[in-house]
C-alpha cells in the first residue's frame, strides 16, 4: 500500500483488526471441485490397492501399508501445490460516525427571558417547572437539557454514534468527545474496545458514557456574535472526513454574522446530513426597555455639578411612558443605594436611543456607584438589561501646585492670588526674582525651589509662569519630568517676553521641552523681531473647530450666547512656535492671517498626554486683561487648565503607581489587556517579578497576576476574559505599602454586544425552515427534545483491505518434504526387497 495513503487512511481509523488465512489461489471451482476430488480419491484407492496386491516377498502388510501412506502423502503434496497454498493477510478498519453537537455560546443565550404566552410556556415546562414564576436563562436551559436525567440526552446520542459537543458563537470551540456506548460495553462485536477508540489525531478529552466521567453542561454565554453558518462548516471540518450521523444545534437561532439560513440548508443538502435544532428562547414579539448606555465623568471635585448622561432603548413598546431613575450608593457598601433623582419619558420607536441626562452634585468624598435604572414591567421579555451602573470618583484632597515664576507679572499676581482664594487648591508660589528674605505667596509657605523627589512629588501640578531657566539644574528639570511622565502629575507653561527665548535654548531645560505639546521655532528671536516685540492692537485668538467643547474652555454659566473666544481672547504679545506636536490637541490659534508659517496660524495654547500625566502650553502673557469681560471667565480658565493637566494623576489615584487598560468599555468575550505602572518607596521602577491585582463584577471575583515586562522598568501585563456583563473594578495593592489605601484602581463597564441584543427572541419559524430543508433533518421544541437521539441512526463504517499474499507453495521446505517422502518410500522399498 502507498504509504501516504495509508498515513492518510489512518488519520481516519479509530480501530485496526489484522487478520491472516490460509488460502488457495488455484482451487478449482463448481464442477471442476467435484472432479478433482473423484481423481484424488480414486489416486488414494489405486495407490492402496496396488500396495495391498504387492505379491513379492519380503514385505508384510503392515510394511506395505506404511509405504502406501508415504505415496499418499506424495501425491497430496503435488496436489495442494497444484492449488497453490498462500497466506492472506485482512486489515479490518473501523471508523466510527460522529454526532455533532453545536451550543449556542453566544450573548444572547446569557438573556433572562419572561415567558408570557401560553404556548410559549408549554414548549419550555417540561425542562424549567416555574418559568411561569420567574426568568428563565437560556443558557441554564441548555444546562438542564444536556445534565437532567443523569445526562440522558447526552447518553442517548452516544448510543449508536460518538458525540463531539462543540460551542460557538463566531467561531467554533470544540470542548469534548463522547465515545459511543458499544465503545464502552462491547455490545457490538465488531466494534473496537474502549482502549483503542481515541484516534491519532483526536484533542478533544475522550469519555465515557457509562465510567462515571463529568460532562460539561455549562457554558459560559459570552460570544460577540452569531454565525450558525460557520459552526455547522467548522464542525464538520473538526469530525475530519468521518461519517456525520447528524448535527444537532441547541440555540436561538439569531444569525447575526455569516452564511444566511438558505446558504446553511444548501450546505447540509449537498452533503447529505441532517439539521436536528433544539429552539432555545421566546419566541414571543420582544416586548423590552433597556438601558443602552451610561456617561459620567471618572473624577468630579466635591460640590461640582457634572452630568450622567444615559440613552434609553425599547422594543415593543412605542409610546409608553416609564420613569428612569438615578440610584446612588457608596463604592463597596451594601444595600441598594438611594434614588436620587427621576424622570419621565416617552419611549420611542423600536431599537432608537432616547438620551437623558441627570445633573448631579456630590459633597462627599469617595467612589460612588450610579444606577441608571428603570422599574421592570411585567411583560418584558428580557429581565437583566434594565439597569446599568457607573463609578465615579468624588476628591476633596485639594490640588497641591507649585507655581514658579521668574518675575512679578500682572499674570502671576492674578493666577497667584486665585489659585490662593480657591478652596480646592493648595498652592506654593517661588518668585525666583525675590530677595531671599522676602514674604513668599501662596498658603502653603516654601523658603527654597523643592529639590529632592520627597518635597517635588508632593505637588500635584506645576505652573511654569515664564521662569528664569538659570536657576533649574538638569536634576531639578529631571525630577519634574519624573513627576509628570511616570507619576500622573501636570505641567504648564506660559511664556513671556522676559524669558522665553532663553528657556527654549538652555540646554537645562531640554527634557521639560521634549514633554511639552509644541515644537519649538530655533528661529523664533527672528520671527519675534518681525513681528515686534509689543503690539498695540489687539488680535482676536481662534478655536479650532475639532476643539469646541473641550473641557478647558468651558466658559462660565449661560455666556456663551453672549460671549465666545473669538471676542473674550484678546492678544498683544504671543511666542511663536513651530507647530504642534503629533499626539498634541491644539485649544487656540492666533486670528492675526500674518501670524501663520508653513504648519498654519500660531499656536496659542496646546495640551497633550505625556507619560502618564499631561502638560499644557500658553504662548501668550495676557489672560489677566480677560478680566475686563468679568473675573469669572479668567478664573474659570485657569482652574480648568490646572484641573485638566492633574486628571492624569488623579485618574491613577496613587503616586506610585497607575493601573490601565485601552479603553473604557468592553464587549462581553472581549480580552482585557491590564498593564501597570508601579514604583517603590524611592520613587524608582519597581523590580519584582509579578504583582497581583483583582477584579470585581457583581457577584464575580477573581485574581489577576501581571508579569514584569522585561524591556520596560515598572511596567507590568495581564490579560484576562470578564466572566459577565457590568462594572468591572480593577484593584491593585501596591507591593510594600505602608497603608490599606496603598492601592491603584481602575474601573471598566462590560456590556453585551449590541448584535446579540437588537433581535433577542427566538427565530423558530426561520429554524423550522432550515431543519425541514435537510435530508432527515427536524425542528425540536425544548419539550420534545427527549426525542431527538432516537431520530439518528448508526452510521459508522467498516471496511476490509486484503494485502499482498505470501505464497507457501513455492519455498524449498516443500521441496524437502517431497524428497524427504519419495526417498523415504525409496529406501524402505530397497529394504524389503520390493524394487
Amino acid at each position: 500500500m502507498n504509504a501516504s495513503l495509508h498515513n492518510n487512511l489512518m488519520g481516519q481509523v479509530d480501530h485496526i483488526e489484522v487478520e491472516r488465512r490460509l488460502e488457495f489461489a488455484a482451487l478449482p471451482r463448481g464442477w471442476w471441485t467435484v472432479v478433482t476430488m473423484v481423481i484424488a480419491a480414486l489416486l488414494v484407492y489405486a495407490i492402496i490397492w496396488f500396495y495391498r496386491r504387492e505379491g513379492r516377498i519380503g514385505a508384510s502388510l503392515r510394511v506395505r501399508m506404511v509405504m502406501a501412506t508415504l505415496r499418499v502423502c506424495v501425491m497430496l503434496c503435488l496436489l495442494t501445490i497444484l492449488f497453490e497454498p498462500i497466506l492472506a493477510t485482512y486489515l479490518h478498519r473501523w471508523v466510527s460516525s460522529y454526532t455533532l453537537v453545536l451550543v449556542d455560546s453566544s450573548a444572547s443565550m446569557d438573556l433572562q427571558d419572561r415567558y408570557r404566552r401560553s404556548e410559549d410556556l408549554d414548549r419550555i415546562k417540561t425542562v424549567v417547572a416555574d418559568a411561569s414564576q420567574k426568568p428563565v436563562r437560556r443558557s441554564d436551559v441548555i444546562d438542564e437539557l444536556l445534565s437532567g436525567n443523569d445526562k440522558r440526552f447526552l447518553r442517548g446520542l452516544a448510543e449508536n454514534n460518538r458525540v463531539k459537543v462543540h460551542t460557538f458563537a463566531d467561531n467554533v470551540q470544540t470542548q469534548y468527545t463522547i465515545r459511543a456506548a458499544r465503545e464502552s460495553t462491547g455490545k457490538n462485536e465488531d466494534a473496537p474496545s474502549a482502549n483503542d477508540t481515541k484516534p491519532a489525531n483526536q484533542k478533544s478529552p475522550v469519555v465515557d458514557t457509562h465510567s462515571g466521567e463529568a460532562f460539561i453542561t455549562k457554558f459560559q454565554a459570552t460570544g460577540a456574535a452569531t454565525n450558525i453558518g460557520r459552526a455547522v462548516r467548522q464542525s464538520i471540518e473538526k469530525a475530519d472526513r468521518s461519517p456525520v450521523a447528524g448535527v444537532v444545534l441547541l440555540t436561538d437561532g439569531g444569525i447575526n454574522r455569516g452564511d444566511s439560513y438558505e446558504d446553511i440548508a444548501r450546505f447540509a443538502q449537498d452533503r447529505g446530513i441532517p439539521l436536528h435544532i433544539v429552539g432555545v428562547g421566546n419566541a414571543a414579539p420582544p416586548r423590552n426597555v433597556r438601558v443602552a448606555e451610561v456617561i459620567a465623568p471618572d473624577n468630579v471635585f466635591t460640590q461640582d455639578p457634572f452630568a450622567i448622561v444615559t440613552q434609553i432603548s425599547a422594543q415593543g413598546m412605542v409610546g409608553q411612558r416609564v420613569t428612569v431613575e438615578l440610584v446612588e450608593k457608596q463604592a463597596g457598601s451594601d444595600g441598594d443605594g438611594r434614588i436620587v433623582s427621576s424622570q419621565e419619558i416617552t419611549l420611542a420607536e423600536d431599537n432608537t436611543a432616547e438620551p437623558l441626562t441627570f445633573k448631579h452634585r456630590q459633597q462627599s468624598v469617595g467612589r460612588f456607584v450610579y444606577q441608571v435604572q428603570v422599574p421592570l414591567n411585567e411583560d418584558e421579555s428580557v429581565s437583566d438589561d434594565n439597569q446599568r451602573k457607573i463609578t465615579v470618583n468624588v476628591v476633596d484632597n485639594k490640588i497641591r501646585v507649585l507655581l514658579v515664576a521668574g518675575a512679578p507679572s500682572w499674570e502671576y499676581r492674578y493666577v497667584s492670588r486665585l489659585l490662593e482664594r480657591d478652596e480646592t487648591f493648595e498652592v506654593s508660589c517661588w518668585l525666583q526674582s525675590a530677595d531671599d528674605d522676602a514674604a513668599r505667596d501662596g498658603n502653603i509657605i516654601i523658603d527654597h525651589l523643592p529639590a529632592s523627589a520627597e518635597e517635588l512629588f508632593e505637588y500635584d501640578a506645576m505652573i511654569l509662569l515664564d521662569p528664569d531657566p538659570l536657576e533649574f539644574t538638569a536634576e531639578w528639570v529631571e525630577l519634574a519630568d519624573r513627576l509628570v511622565s511616570r507619576h500622573g502629575g501636570g505641567l504648564i507653561y506660559a511664556a513671556s517676553r522676559l524669558h522665553a527665548p532663553a528657556f527654549a535654548r538652555d540646554e537645562a531645560t531640554k527634557e521639560l521641552l521634549r514633554i511639552l505639546p509644541v515644537t519649538f521655532d530655533p528661529d523664533a528671536d527672528l520671527v519675534l523681531n518681525q513681528i515686534g516685540h509689543y503690539q498695540k492692537i489687539a488680535h482676536p485668538l481662534i478655536v479650532p473647530s475639532s476643539s469646541q467643547g473641550h473641557p478647558v474652555l468651558k466658559l462660565p454659566g449661560d455666556t456663551s450666547l453672549e460671549l465666545s473666544w473669538a471676542n473674550v481672547g484678546s492678544v498683544y504679545w504671543h511666542y511663536p512656535v513651530l507647530r504642534e506636536k503629533p499626539v498634541a490637541t491644539v485649544l487656540m490659534r492666533h486670528g492675526d492671517p500674518r501670524m501663520q508659517n508653513r504648519f498654519g496660524s500660531h499656536i496659542l495654547l496646546a495640551t497633550q498626554y505625556a507619560g502618564s500625566g499631561r502638560s499644557a502650553f500658553l504662548g501668550i502673557d495676557s489672560t489677566w486683561r480677560w478680566r475686563a469681560y468679568g473675573d469669572s471667565v479668567f478664573n474659570k480658565f485657569w482652574v480648568q487648565l490646572v484641573r485638566y493637566v492633574v486628571e492624569g494623576k488623579l485618574v491613577g489615584g496613587n503616586q506610585r503607581g497607575s493601573i490601565l487598560t485601552e479603553r473604557d468599555s468592553y464587549q462581553l468575550g472581549d480580552v482585557i489587556n491590564v498593564s501597570a505602572r508601579l514604583f517603590d518607596r524611592a520613587y524608582q521602577p519597581m523590580q519584582i517579578p509579578s504583582v497581583e491585582a483583582e477584579y470585581h463584577i457583581g457577584d464575580e471575583r477573581g485574581k489577576i497576576t501581571l508579569l514584569r515586562i522585561t524591556d520596560r522598568p515598572g511596567w507590568y501585563e495581564a490579560r484576562f476574559v470578564p466572566p459577565t456583563t457590568g462594572s468591572c473594578e480593577l484593584t491593585l495593592p501596591i507591593p510594600d505599602g505602608d497603608i490599606s489605601d496603598d492601592v491603584v484602581r481602575r474601573e471598566v463597564q462590560v456590556t453585551r454586544p449590541n448584535l446579540e441584543i437588537l433581535q433577542p427572541q427566538l427565530a423558530r419559524d426561520r429554524l423550522v425552515a432550515l431543519a425541514e430543508q435537510t435530508p432527515g433533518g427536524r425542528y425540536y421544541d425544548v419539550k420534545d427534545a427527549a426525542t431527538l437521539p432516537d431520530q439518528i441512526p448508526d452510521r459508522h463504517e467498516s471496511t476490509t483491505i486484503r494485502s499482498r499474499p505470501t505464497p507457501l507453495w513455492d519455498d524449498k521446505w516443500v521441496l524437502m518434504l517431497l524428497v524427504s517422502l519419495l526417498s523415504t518410500e525409496w529406501a524402505m522399498r530397497k529394504i524389503f526387497r520390493l524394487l
